[in-house]
């Protein structure tokens, strides 16, 4: 059996590629959680399992548009960042509205609660989340903004029973 010179190469960057993974998840770099709940659908399933990045600089920094896993209160939770430091954040019938502009989503106009807040200036290291599903979400809305050191990553990737995919339902642009 004759292998191509361009097959082999692909294979061997395929393996070393794997082996970066792993050694990377070895490292630390990256947990794995398991969703438990309805707050952040349609993006995220109950049971669905996520691969979160502990380092989220590595990557790129938190920023708007985001999915992090936080602790607050002894709890756990997944949310979408909607306002970073500096940033100002208001809810106008449902709708986010950050630094006076309306912010693009791809949210289920059924999960949207409808509420209005008023605008929240955010201090240095402090991030505003809220959930997909926003008719059920704990998030920002009752506990407030969130500080950096609460972040315990970021989430770089959905595994569930149809597959791999990445984590996006709002508009990554400041």
């Amino acid at each position: 059996m004759v292998v191509s010179r361009h097959k082999l190469l692909v294979a061997c960057r395929v393996t070393v590629l794997l082996v970066l993974v792993i050694a990377a998840l070895r490292a630390g770099f990256f947990t794995v959680y398991r969703v438990a709940g309805t707050s952040m659908l349609d993006t995220l399933f109950d049971g669905d399992r996520i691969l979160v990045a502990d380092e989220p600089w590595l990557v790129h920094p938190v920023r708007p548009g985001d999915t992090v896993v936080f602790e607050i209160q002894d709890e756990v939770l997944v949310k979408r960042v909607v306002g970073a430091p500096g940033d100002r954040v208001a809810l106008l019938a449902g709708h986010v509205v950050r630094n006076g502009h309306p912010v693009s989503e791809q949210i289920p106009v059924a999960y949207n609660a409808h509420d209005t807040m008023h605008e929240v200036e955010l201090g240095l290291g402090e991030y505003f989340v809220l959930g997909d599903h926003r008719a059920v979400s704990v998030d920002s809305r009752d506990f407030g903004p969130i500080d950096e050191t609460q972040i315990l990553g970021r989430v770089v990737l959905r595994m569930s029973g149809s597959g791999i995919s990445t984590v996006a339902a709002l508009e990554r642009h400041r």
